[in-house]
């Protein structure tokens, strides 16, 4: 490495007049004329305006601002090399921090299978997760606050990109206090006999899969009776669960063994159906580490799926 040329050359002539105290033999020993050593020195004693060598004693000595100057210059050097390190290591994407979102209700769904094979192909990048609702998730992308969004496909904009990684289907939750004749055991597509007029659980407007829900009902002229609306789908199916009413959530979302304590519906995917994605902003190029979770994202539930089917 050839930066900080005449520092390491100072740091060689001042520690070599240290051992030697004669600049004579410190220019045979560093392969250089004697009047350029002194020049050399001089140049840095009138920089700072003070002396570095005590020219008064013989052998020759640093003087204290010699001994602090050769120190700090030392020490200069050895955090420009650390530095310089570093910035190869983010240069080669080695290093570095990745801000990815994603949907509370999908987390747990999504991110471990995807982050621990992250983490090992990436040790260095340092993972930063935001967790807010599908809006504020697809607003930041398309203001690059964010690096990456896992979550429900967001609603276009030429501003967004994003690579679908699996579809999911609906599943009705429906509470032991409903009154209900035998529950069909096939999909349907038209859940209204099982819940119109009656007490229903949504998320709120800002979830993306809320967008989807509402879409259903409008189509098929669903009108439940709503009773509250939560920002987590995991808190709609518990609540449901505890009999305040029925809700939709993502097949994913739900266990085998919260299903064993469920009497669910599962909705029909061809009316019923939600895209699973991880977006991206199209204004920037993608980095190295954003463009590794998308690769290994795609892989890692194209895996997971080829399984269940």
């Amino acid at each position: 490495m050839k930066t900080l040329t005449r520092e390491n050359q100072m740091i060689q002539i001042l520690e070599a007049v240290a051992k030697y105290g004669n600049i004579s033999v410190v220019a045979d020993q560093l392969f250089m004329t004697q009047p350029t050593v002194s020049k050399l020195i001089r140049n840095q004693e009138r920089q700072y305006g003070v002396d570095l060598l005590d020219r008064t004693q013989h052998p020759l000595k640093l003087t204290y601002a010699g001994e602090y100057y050769l120190n700090q210059i030392k020490q200069l050097v050895q955090s420009y090399q650390v530095m310089s390190h570093e910035m190869q290591q983010f240069a080669s994407n080695q290093v570095g921090r990745l801000t990815i979102g994603v949907n509370p209700s999908l987390a747990q769904i999504i991110l471990p299978p995807l982050l621990p094979a992250f983490h090992q192909r990436f040790p260095q990048i340092e993972i930063r997760l935001i967790e807010k609702s599908s809006a504020e998730m697809e607003t930041a992308i398309i203001n690059q606050e964010l690096d990456l969004y896992l979550g429900i496909t967001p609603a276009y904009s030429p501003k967004l990109g994003y690579k679908r990684l699996y579809t999911d289907s609906g599943i009705l939750l429906i509470p032991a206090t409903f009154e209900t004749q035998q529950l069909p055991t096939e999909s349907i597509a038209d859940i209204s006999p099982l819940v119109n007029g009656r007490d229903f659980i949504v998320e709120t407007d800002t979830s993306g899969f809320q967008r989807l829900v509402n879409s259903y009902l409008t189509k098929y002229h669903i009108t439940p009776n709503v009773v509250l609306r939560t920002a987590n789908i995991n808190t709609a199916a518990s609540l449901s669960l505890g009999g305040l009413g029925a809700t939709i959530v993502p097949a994913s979302a739900i266990s085998p063994l919260t299903k064993e304590k469920m009497r669910t519906v599962s909705i029909l995917p061809t009316t019923f159906q939600c895209d699973i994605a991880i977006a991206y902003p199209t204004q920037c190029d993608c980095s190295s580490q954003a463009q590794g979770v998308i690769e290994l994202a795609q892989k890692q539930f194209q895996t997971i799926h080829e399984k269940r089917d």
